[in-house]
């Protein structure tokens, strides 16, 4: 017995010599961006506002990135497309699968259809301090959803010298203010544009985003129309924005 007992322990010594193992490699951790969030006085609203601002991981504030301002819907705020439309993940995704890293700044617009007041606080205190502060290379793009999708087109008509590109989802449409932006003027300055939308939409109507983009068609903008199966909500929405972050990094790089 104790002699198989002392075979027993040397055995259990040389197992470890006898079988040839490798550790295992490691899997590759997702990079994860990370949130910034600024609170900033508008003079002409009287208020504070407050942004909430993504950034890519491994930001150095050594660099410089290009920026998408990504603009939410009526009764919704600088938080919503993290906490409904999942927008951190989509984000992570793209620029673990290759994509190009860029800061992406939400800021909270109340219900003001991102015009007026707000549209002077947007250009002259938020834009300014959120590209100082974070470092924009000055290429730009916007995205955004129904009254953010209305302000997607606004901004990218209005100004269009500073975006690259527009992608508006489910947008509320303005046929006389769009009409007005473009009149008069040379249709190669505006920046291409895309409109997506529901064919199930009972809240922005399918017709009145095809209106639109006719119009702008037919002046002779860059404008894509997507129609695809799909409501007014947050499951068709985070669909539009991996399209949209795709289309701003071929027009950012």
């Amino acid at each position: 017995m104790q002699y198989k007992n002392l075979l027993f322990c040397v055995l259990l010594v040389l197992v470890p010599f006898l079988v040839s193992c490798t550790d295992p490699e490691p899997e590759p951790v997702p990079a994860v961006g990370t949130i910034e969030r600024m609170t900033l006085y508008s003079p002409q609203l009287k208020r504070d506002l407050n942004t909430t601002v993504w950034l890519p991981a491994g930001y150095q504030e050594s660099l410089c990135y290009p920026f998408l301002y990504l603009l939410h819907g009526y009764g919704d705020d600088n938080n919503s497309w993290l906490s409904k439309g999942g927008a951190a993940t989509i984000l992570n995704s793209y620029v673990n699968g290759g994509g190009v890293p860029m800061v992406v700044v939400m800021p909270d617009a109340l219900t003001t259809f991102y015009m007026g007041d707000y549209e002077t606080y947007m250009f002259e205190t938020l834009m300014p301090a959120a590209e100082s502060r974070f470092h924009c290379n000055g290429k730009r793009a916007v995205a955004g959803l129904s009254m953010g999708g209305f302000g997607t087109l606004y901004y990218s008509l209005l100004h269009p010298e500073l975006f690259l590109y527009g992608y508006a989802m489910s947008p509320a449409t303005d046929e006389g203010t769009f009409r007005a932006l473009i009149e008069g003027r040379d249709p190669a300055i505006f920046p291409p544009l895309t409109m997506e939308s529901g064919i199930q939409d009972w809240t922005v109507r399918i017709e009145s985003v095809r209106s639109a983009a006719a119009l702008l068609q037919e002046a002779g903008l860059r404008c894509e129309l997507i129609e695809r199966p799909g409501g007014h909500d947050w499951t068709f929405w985070p669909i539009c924005l991996e399209k949209a972050l795709v289309k701003c990094g071929e027009v950012f790089k």
